[in-house]
């Protein structure tokens, strides 16, 4: 029984390890990151890209005004990845950054939030409709067809 309990930690050490690992450029001094991100949205979602990989701890924050007087919401920033996708945005402006403190400071960036027009949306939509209807009907149509051909052809036989 000891060498399971033996083999079950060096197998928890293993995963916090591999859980706690930070890649080589995790450690570099620099404090300052450059946000980046796509100056306008159709759709209401956007990817917010570090230029270095993220410290622990960092918070993204979102405001409606350029100076940051009124937070709107914070971010996590999740695990070591350059990259984050946000979503489920209205139409507006949006200004981003990293929340400032001693260790880390970033510029801000903006995202104009502009969605597609709904007659557009709901065109795209009936006209998916009107063209699965209309596969539906050829299917169930075809396939009744062939099905009344073969039965006439073997009461003929």
């Amino acid at each position: 029984m000891p060498k399971r309990y033996g083999f079950i930690s060096q197998i928890a050490l293993l995963f916090l390890i591999t859980l706690l690992a930070r890649p080589a450029g995790a450690q570099d001094s620099k404090t300052h990151f450059t946000l980046s991100a796509q100056e306008t949205s159709r759709e209401g979602y956007f990817v917010v890209e570090l230029d270095q990989v993220p410290q622990p701890g960092m918070i993204v924050q979102q405001s409606t005004v350029r100076d940051f007087s009124e937070i709107s919401t914070e971010f996590a920033w999740f695990g070591d990845f350059e990259k984050m996708t946000l979503t489920g945005f209205s139409d507006g402006d949006y200004y981003f950054r990293l929340k400032p403190s001693a260790e880390i400071s970033s510029n801000v960036i903006s995202v104009k939030v502009k969605h597609y027009p709904r007659w557009q949306a709901y065109s795209l939509f009936f006209t998916g409709l009107a063209l699965f209807t209309l596969l539906v009907v050829m299917i169930v149509t075809l396939h009744r067809r062939h099905r009344h051909d073969s039965t006439a052809k073997v009461k003929h036989d």
